[in-house]
């Protein structure tokens, strides 16, 4: 069987979409949340470049993408699998890696070093293929899901706080509050880049800001929650938490946090603590380009 490959452009995102549903009927995780506007949003938000992405095609039929995103990361120019799918039928024909291959030159003509990907940790083929293929695990995430009604959130810190909506124009206020580097999807990057309002929540006390939550409503995912060190473990991060439900719509009865570095076991004690259940585990793997 033979197939071609070329680079898409941006007017092709429908039917990028399309084969998206075709490519995830079968996925482990449940993906019918991806509609095309949310879909269209992640891709913007994380950098997406479609003139390096790649479309593969039998005949007339899209049977594969790859969309990928490009940007600074801890100081060199990279890329990002932001997503990629291969309808059923036309796995096991190596199509994922000649996609890879094809973007390379693309990539290495704009000076990119780097490719960044996140799999889930479960799905041992496309690890063992990401191995093979000279990508390196990076960090290891883990993934939460709260259930606001059966939350254990405490309101009440053990010092004054007042919370207030702000602005993307604060982000970089906040990262000398990070332990370690967000993931490329959570990136304070990613966060200015999302083409909607994002509810930015700040604790103030005594007119400092002592911590920070970035929920992306179109994901409904928290993508950061980060309290200044001299004031953990006094009840910041819980009132924070208490308080984003009041700005969601009612439904909205669950949320998630993703891409928690396993190895901030200060941060992954402080979520069990509080009513967050782990729901997945995710490898960030990176090759040198």
């Amino acid at each position: 069987m033979t197939v071609r490959f070329s680079f898409l452009e941006k007017r092709q995102f429908p039917l990028v979409h399309k084969t998206f549903l075709e490519a995830f009927s079968d996925y482990q995780v449940d993906m019918s949340y991806m509609t095309e506007e949310v879909m269209f949003k992640r891709a913007v938000k994380n950098a997406v470049a479609f003139e390096s992405s790649v479309g593969v095609y039998d005949g007339d039929r899209m049977v594969g993408f790859t969309l990928i995103g490009i940007d600074n990361w801890k100081n060199f120019l990279s890329a990002f699998d932001i997503g990629t799918g291969i309808i059923k039928e036309y796995r096991g024909m190596g199509i994922a890696r000649q996609m890879f291959d094809f973007s390379l030159s693309k990539l290495k003509k704009q000076a990119v070093e780097k490719f960044i990907l996140e799999v889930i940790q479960t799905n041992e083929p496309a690890v063992k293929a990401y191995r093979n293929t000279g990508f390196n695990i990076t960090r290891e995430w883990d993934c939460y899901e709260l259930d606001v009604k059966k939350a254990n959130l405490q309101e009440n810190a053990d010092f004054s706080i007042n919370i207030q909506l702000m602005g993307k124009d604060v982000l970089s206020l906040f990262q000398d509050f990070l332990d370690w580097e967000p993931s490329w999807e959570n990136s304070f990057s990613a966060i200015m880049r999302i083409p909607d309002d994002v509810i930015l929540c700040g604790a103030l006390s005594e007119g400092e800001c002592v911590g920070l939550l970035a929920y992306c409503p179109f994901l409904n995912w928290i993508m950061t929650l980060a309290v200044k060190k001299d004031f953990r473990r006094r009840g910041v991060a819980s009132q924070l938490l208490t308080h984003l439900p009041k700005y969601l719509p009612p439904e909205n009865t669950k949320m998630n946090l993703l891409n928690v570095d396993h190895s901030d076991s200060g941060m992954r004690e402080f979520l069990d603590k509080n009513g967050f259940e782990l729901c997945g585990r995710q490898y960030e793997m990176e090759m040198i380009l």
